[in-house]
């Protein structure tokens, strides 16, 4: 990589426009805008010149024989205007109006730009995540994800209200510059080595502000992830009375994030108190200069020092908005790459063929299964053979980690195994069109998975095709759902963040509901009754004792109970069936599973 200061800095430029995606109509435009905007300001500041000169020397014309003068004339004579104190008002007014009309419609315009940015780098990361493989969102951790979408954007966002406003700036102050050339050249100079010089000071702020921002991005997620973590964790900090010692660790972060963010403020603040008096002091050296040695007259100097203070402003802001767009710059760099990792992990690719229901059987044929690229010795499941008859009930039962749930994920490819073959029918799961397929699995975990809305809502979530209220009725009945018709509100009763509002039993009696409705092939159930009481347990085996025989059923168990009426038991160990057989069979057998039994019925 390039040590060039220039040449690093141009380089981060254009990697920014191309991660903000900023259409280049869009970018067209906006510097249109602001070139109007210059131009107007350059050209009503510039007008002032012939309005001070005319009450220095009132109707006396000889003298303005400066570029400004040669201009104004030239356009007074064409459009028939007598050059007169009102008249000169008149002329310099009418662009600073203009000028204030292009900076209202440049204002909406940038920040109508900046919010369709932020929306489409929101909306293309949330859609990477959920287009993305399974094990993206494991690896990454929901919490930092959360953090990602909703703090880092928004910084993100502010990356790019600086960098058009940056781009504001350099057109103004390069108006400003040629202003003041036309006036004087000679203190011009004087004014852009100052300007140079003072841009060499405070590069340095720069590159600190880049550390303090990539910190404070770093910092942000962390807060936000525990935060997050702790709210979903409320009940076991109660209980486990932590409440202080989690508001401790959590304030901890806060205030380190705090810190950071001091730091940018100091940055900024920095800049501030080191431009202002070094262009102040250039400012005194101007007028030092062009009073003694170049016997400037009183309107040029009035008009180049007004012009001069005005660039004074524009440079100082151009300073503060790279300090801004550099604190900044990290959380869209962890955007741009969260989202190209989330792109890159989507392994598991769509087949052809329109999966149209189970016709004879589901078949592992030596399946093996590892996270990433790791070594044969950490393999979660291994050389894994079974079949899955249509209509049966099969549960996998064993101990956690033993690989019951990576197994069952195998099915609706929520992963792809390592090595073997996962077969419909003896069609390869991989050739099947993934919408098609897993429309036909439905899919219940231990934690049922409502969204904070109304309970119709949430039976329908997904749904492509009209559902009666019989449907509705008989999906609810099937689940012993029939407390949903008894709320005050029925259906239309708002269950909160997460389905907070109900039981367990409840939530979990409802996600089954919901399942139904879709009326699949296939049914998938992991351990569905593993954290429910005993009257919601029963309730969900009387449901699937009812389904058994007209469904595929498959139950990952952490109760036995729930399995005494399956077609087969397959017991899991460190990702190898140890054994399988009916419930009576593996009783008899006095093995893994009978040792399973007797500790659940004797503790």
């Amino acid at each position: 990589m390039s040590k060039n200061p220039v040449a690093r800095y141009t380089a981060a430029i254009r990697r920014m426009l191309t991660m903000l995606s900023v259409k280049k109509s869009e970018m067209a435009l906006l510097i249109a805008q602001v070139f109007l905007l210059a131009l107007f300001e350059g050209i009503g500041i510039g007008l002032l010149y012939p309005v001070l000169s005319y009450i220095e020397n009132p109707g006396d014309l000889s003298g303005a024989n400066s570029a400004i003068w040669t201009a104004l004339l030239s356009a007074a004579a064409m459009l028939g205007i007598t050059i007169s104190l009102t008249s000169l008002l008149i002329m310099a007014f009418v662009p600073i109006l203009l000028r204030q009309v292009v900076y209202f419609v440049n204002a909406w315009y940038v920040a109508t730009v900046q919010q369709r940015a932020i929306t489409r780098m929101r909306s293309r990361a949330f859609t990477a995540i959920v287009h993305g493989d399974l094990s993206f969102v494991v690896t990454e951790g929901e919490g930092e994800l959360v953090g990602l979408l909703a703090t880092q954007v928004s910084r993100a966002g502010q990356a790019i209200l600086q960098f058009v406003r940056l781009i504001a700036s350099s057109l103004i102050i390069m108006m400003y510059v040629a202003i003041l050339f036309l006036l004087q050249p000679q203190l011009t100079l004087i004014a852009v080595v100052a300007m140079a010089a003072i841009a060499v000071i405070v590069r340095g702020n720069m590159t600190r502000s880049r550390t303090y921002g990539k910190e404070a991005a770093v910092l942000g997620n962390r807060a936000i992830t525990a935060i997050s973590e702790r709210l979903g964790a409320l009940r076991l900090i109660k209980m486990r009375a932590q409440e202080d010692r989690e508001a401790e660790r959590v304030t901890s972060l806060v205030r380190e994030l705090e810190v950071s963010l001091v730091r940018i403020a100091v940055g900024r603040a920095a800049v501030e108190i080191t431009v202002d008096p070094a262009l102040m002091l250039a400012v005194f050296a101007i007028i030092f200069t062009g009073v003694t040695y170049f016997g400037v007259t009183l309107a040029s100097l009035g008009i180049f020092l007004f012009v001069l203070l005005r660039l004074n402003a524009a440079t100082k802001d151009f300073n503060v908005g790279r300090q801004t767009l550099w604190a900044n710059y990290d959380s869209l760099l962890l955007v741009v790459d969260a989202t190209k990792r989330a792109e890159k992990s989507r392994s598991i690719r769509s087949g052809a063929t329109t999966f149209t229901g189970l016709k004879d059987r589901i078949s592992l044929d030596a399946v093996s299964f590892s996270y990433g690229d790791r070594a044969e010795s950490e393999l979660v499941l291994r050389d894994v053979s079974l079949d899955i008859e249509r209509g049966s009930m099969t549960a996998f039962v064993g101990s956690s980690g033993a690989g019951k749930s990576t197994l069952v994920d195998l099915i609706p490819r929520l992963r792809d195994a390592t090595s073997g073959v996962v077969t419909f029918d003896g069609t390869p799961v991989t050739e099947f069109e993934l919408r098609s397929l897993r429309r036909k699995i439905g899919f219940m975990t231990q934690d049922a998975l409502m969204f904070a809305d109304t309970i119709r809502t949430n039976l329908l979530f997904g749904l492509e095709r009209e559902v009666t209220e019989a449907e509705i009725d008989e999906a609810l009945e099937a689940a012993y759902c029939g407390f949903a018709r008894e709320l005050p509100e029925g259906l239309e009763t708002d269950i909160g963040d997460r389905g907070v509002r109900l039981s367990g039993g409840q939530r979990q009696r409802l996600a089954l509901a919901r399942v139904l409705l879709e009326d699949p092939d296939i049914l998938i159930l992991d351990e569905p009754t593993s954290a429910l009481d005993s009257e919601s347990e029963q309730f969900i085996q009387k449901a699937l004792l009812k389904l058994h025989g007209i469904k595929t059923v498959i139950v990952i168990a952490h109760r036995l109970s729930t399995v005494q009426h399956a077609d087969q038991v397959l017991v899991l160990e460190n990702g190898v069936i140890v054994e399988r057989g009916t419930h009576d069979d593996l009783l008899e057998l006095d093995g893994s599973y009978r040792r399973l039994f007797e500790l659940q019925i004797y503790g």
